[in-house]
């Protein structure tokens, strides 16, 4: 039987390999030879009982059994590498690593952010963006900001923000076409995005408003569409229609008169902004302070 420490440099030396699928490049980052690599995953597939490799002539693939053992290693490598980071880093220095998406990325958080560098400036923060659901198992995130009604019952999860739904356009644009009050519906552009919805429906937006404000509007006649939130204020910032605005992101543009609402009717979005990480990670001190920062901020 191999011993525990003997165990734990054999599972380190697959973790190198899987990552680069390399006895070369492997050896490399572990100043070893490459037979010394070899070697070391012969004695773990040994000790284990199945392959964790399937040799070809210039390169290496995983097995399925390779697959669910990195899956499982790299998750708890990086469990212990965060605990002893947050163990030597008590001054709250080191790396916190943010799926968000990219609107909520660029038109809320970034405005607010010099706050929380001036709170805590030792923290680094490297954002991951993204419209879709980051998968904590295999990629390098501590914490996400996701826009939807999803439950996720196997993480944390904290509502931050609900949002409400304003249909907007340009000033010049509602002089031009009176939208929604007098102007001829079917002359209008109606401009659709989906980014970070559950429910990829390009016209889901503009239909929950319909129902709730009781207008028939063809929505789905005349339209730009696109999976990005930003690119569709642009375009309603740029005259090229009616936008379905997410009223927590768009508040500036109203404020400072770049964007009109075309009716007071707002209506309740069944999605909200949450934030969401493995359980794991809500008592490391990074995590808090961002999450209690980012919390003050939502208020």
């Amino acid at each position: 039987m191999l011993e525990q420490q003997s165990i734990l440099a054999l599972l380190q030396t697959f973790e190198v390999t899987a990552r680069h699928l390399s006895f070369t490049l492997a050896a490399h980052e572990m100043n070893l030879t490459q037979g010394a690599v070899s070697h070391r995953i012969r004695k773990l597939e040994m000790h284990i009982g199945f392959r964790l490799f399937i040799r070809m002539t210039r390169k290496l693939a995983l097995t399925e059994e390779g697959k669910r053992l990195l899956t499982t290693l790299s998750h708890s490598l990086r469990a212990i590498n965060d605990e002893i980071e947050d163990i030597r880093e008590q001054d709250l220095r080191g790396t916190l690593h943010i799926g968000i998406a990219p609107t909520l990325a660029h038109l809320w958080l970034m405005p607010r952010l010099p706050r929380f560098q001036a709170q805590w400036p030792g923290l680094n923060l490297q954002f991951r963006v993204r419209a879709g659901v980051m998968d904590f198992n295999e990629e390098r995130v501590d914490l996400a900001i996701y826009y939807g009604a999803t439950r996720y019952p196997d993480l944390y999860q904290q509502r931050l923000m609900a949002e409400s739904l304003l249909p907007v356009c340009s000033p010049r644009y509602r002089q031009q076409y009176r939208p929604l009050s007098g102007g001829d519906p079917a002359a209008l552009v109606w401009i659709h995005a989906c980014e970070s919805t559950d429910v990829q429906d390009q016209f889901a937006e503009w239909r929950l408003w319909c129902q709730h404000s009781g207008q028939a509007l063809p929505f789905d006649g005349r339209y730009y569409a696109v999976n990005n939130h930003s690119l569709a204020i642009e375009m309603a910032l740029n005259g090229l229609g009616v936008v379905m605005g997410r009223k927590t992101l768009i508040q500036p543009l109203l404020d400072a008169g770049r964007l009109v609402a075309l009716s007071e009717n707002e209506a309740p979005s069944p999605f909200g902004y949450d934030l969401i990480c493995p359980q794991e990670n809500r008592s490391r001190p990074r995590f808090r302070a961002f999450s209690e920062w980012l919390a003050a901020e939502c208020v």
